[in-house]
């Protein structure tokens, strides 16, 4: 459709003095204009709610409510609409008070036809253009969301390949990063956390191991225990992961999330010796998940724990390395609804009936 075909050719005159009114409708249909009209200000509105028009032509002095009103009442309920107003010479500052409400334009009683049809083909003009000009908006909006979507799903593919690469470097860690993601939001959601912040979760969850890309295989998966220096290099693995997502990840929250999965309310975390509140919440919450995963899987160092013995190391945790009222919630309301295939070396569901039925954990936590 053309610019001039997508805003009508049309107009709506509202005038009380009959032979005034019938002039300017004639003049209108003779230049091609639809025209729809009106004798009062109310009559106004009820023919626009009928059928309304690019263009309204109104008089100022009219019986009822007036053209000030009506050029009020236009502006609030179709606010593209364009008003020309038409007035005698000593209602100028009426006319000024309806250009101050929104109205296009105004000219002087008694009416020129020639400056009357100029009004009639400027407005109607600059109605065409603001149109173009939204239905341009409205495309490059579509084209925009249409490319952020392509481009959001390109950076997801791109996100699960980083995290496929780590875990191939450590069969041990195989599904690490999605059972932790899943954990952490089965905690989030018993806090209660916004979807906002849920998001954020789910993919600093995702990505929180990203940096052990920077750690060496022989540290990686070696069997036994590491020396101070060989941890010294593994405590780097939440900056380097923060580091190589910088560019990619802009929110701030997710990076520090990234950063402090391994900080500890106590303050003997890694890599900043965060303490309490320093850390941020999310990073709190991750770090309840990821080392709940960590207890029961297999190593290079050691064999999966036992979910009691698990229990027990959280539990112990709870104040020092953990907030408390999250493992709290985690050991009453994620544990139960973890579900893993009983072949799988994790969990097995007769740990989980044990373990949902087991209250000493609860009942040694409710005084924190």
């Amino acid at each position: 459709m053309s610019t001039k075909d997508s805003v009508a050719k049309a107009v709506t005159i509202v005038d009380d003095e009959p032979l005034v009114l019938d002039m300017l409708i004639r003049a209108a249909r003779s230049w091609e204009y639809e025209v729809e009209t009106a004798s009062t200000a109310e009559g106004a509105l009820l023919s626009l709610e009928r059928r309304s028009t690019p263009i309204v032509v109104t008089d100022l002095n009219m019986p009822g409510q007036g053209g000030v009103w009506l050029v009020r009442q236009i502006r609030r309920r179709w606010p593209l609409a364009a008003i020309i107003i038409i007035t005698a010479g000593q209602d100028t500052d009426a006319a000024v008070e309806c250009l101050n409400a929104g109205a296009y334009r105004y000219f002087l009683k008694p009416i020129k036809l020639d400056e009357f049809r100029h009004a009639l083909d400027i407005t109607l003009r600059t109605c065409q253009l603001q149109d173009e000009h939204d239905r341009y908006h409205e495309r490059l909006e579509r084209t925009v969301r249409r490319q952020t979507r392509k481009i959001r799903r390109t950076f997801l593919s791109g996100i699960d390949s980083l995290v496929r690469t780590v875990e191939a470097r450590d069969h041990y860690t195989s599904g690490h990063s999605m059972r932790v993601r899943r954990y952490s939001l089965l905690l989030a959601d018993a806090l209660n956390l916004d979807e906002g912040l849920r998001k954020q979760l789910g993919l600093a969850a995702k990505l929180h191991d990203i940096g052990k890309v920077g750690v060496p295989d022989v540290i990686l998966n070696k069997p036994g225990a590491l020396t101070e220096e060989e941890f010294d290099v593994v405590k780097q693995h939440p900056v380097i992961g923060e580091r190589i997502l910088a560019p990619i990840i802009r929110n701030p929250n997710i990076l520090a999330t990234i950063r402090s999965h391994h900080e500890r309310l106590d303050g003997r975390g890694y890599p900043d010796g965060l303490s309490a509140d320093r850390i941020p919440l999310l990073a709190r919450v991750l770090s309840v998940a990821d080392c709940f995963d960590a207890l029961t899987s297999a190593r290079a160092y050691r064999s999966a724990l036992a979910v009691d013995q698990s229990i027990r190391l959280l539990e112990e945790g709870a104040g020092k390395q953990f907030q408390p009222e999250f493992i709290r919630e985690f050991l009453e309301h994620v544990l139960p609804a973890i579900r893993i295939r009983p072949d799988a070396d994790r969990l097995s569901e007769n740990d989980l009936a044990a373990s949902a039925g087991n209250s000493s954990f609860v009942s040694s936590l409710s005084t924190d």
